[in-house]
């Protein structure tokens, strides 16, 4: 029985995204090409002998306890399982950009729920995880799978797809931030004239076209909400006078990243992007999501 779990717990990046009709309980029903990507977060999951669920983050942004989804989600867990030892500290640290569109939360959620289930023994599969936590977000099942893949409906209908040819996606993080709530609501009042083609995108991937890829990178989020936050079009296009191939918002925004064919190119633009915003990452596509790294036996003092 192990005392303590490392997790890491990746962020997301949305290749295409499309806005469909509402469905059931007025959620909005999307078609998105997801990837994991090695901008992470880490988790540190350790028993204790209080009998109560404790939650920090160092960052002070992050809602410390209760509030957060990871709670929530721990909780969710314990209730399945029916386990009544639920004494643990749970530590986040954070390297996502919060409000960014990059599922920094439903990633740390993800994490717990991997990092419990190996902690406490209880060898749920994935899909088992996902049932349990779709309620509290959509897009937590897709950060405990990772990869790459299509999602439908509400973001829980997966199809796999092939790993992406080597390539490197760089991540830049406006100043302002945006909730996924008032993105929708944006969205729901303005619309969006760009609709993308995600039949094409997934024909590109299964080609391991990169250009076909890059061609058809949109998000329907990004009209209404860079007309909210105009940073978005200026970082867009910083990128891709850098020499990305393609460029687009992820998520809910406001986190745009430019996908790169070249290793060389994609660090020279970081090294310009960085004198003119804060947060600035270098990443590259991975075909994990939410991982256990580290187990320790010592026992709870």
């Amino acid at each position: 029985m192990f005392s303590s779990v490392t997790v890491k717990a990746p962020a997301k990046l949305n290749l295409s995204l499309d806005i469909m009709d509402s469905g059931e309980d007025d959620y909005h029903l999307m078609r998105t090409v997801m990837q994991t990507v090695d901008l992470e977060d880490e988790i540190i999951i350790k028993k204790n002998n209080l009998g109560q669920i404790n939650l920090s983050c160092d960052n002070e942004n992050v809602p410390q306890g209760a509030d957060n989804l990871a709670y929530k989600v721990a909780l969710a867990f314990f209730e399945e399982t029916r386990i009544e030892d639920i004494g643990v500290d749970i530590i986040i640290n954070k390297n996502i950009p919060m409000a960014a569109g990059l599922a920094g939360g439903s990633a740390d959620a993800a994490g717990v729920l991997v990092g419990l289930n190996e902690l406490y023994e209880t060898n749920l599969k994935d899909d088992k995880l996902c049932e349990i936590v779709l309620r509290l977000g959509a897009d937590i099942p897709f950060c405990i799978k990772g990869g790459i893949k299509l999602a439908d409906g509400i973001g829980e209908i997966f199809t796999p797809l092939p790993q992406l040819p080597e390539c490197y996606f760089v991540i830049v993080k406006p100043q302002e931030s945006m909730s996924t709530k008032i993105a929708f609501e944006l969205f729901d009042k303005f619309g969006s004239f760009k609709k993308p083609n995600v039949d094409n995108m997934v024909a590109g991937i299964v080609a391991q076209n990169l250009d076909v890829i890059a061609e058809h990178m949109c998000n329907e989020f990004e009209e209404p909400v860079s007309a909210r936050v105009p940073e978005i079009a200026e970082i867009k296009h910083a990128l891709l006078e850098c020499e990305a191939i393609g460029a687009s918002m992820t998520g809910s925004g406001t986190a745009v990243f430019g996908l790169f064919n070249n290793k060389n190119k994609a660090k020279k633009c970081v090294k310009i992007l960085e004198e003119r915003y804060e947060e600035v990452f270098l990443t590259i596509p991975i075909d994990v999501g939410a991982t256990v790294v580290k187990k320790d036996e010592w026992s709870v003092s």
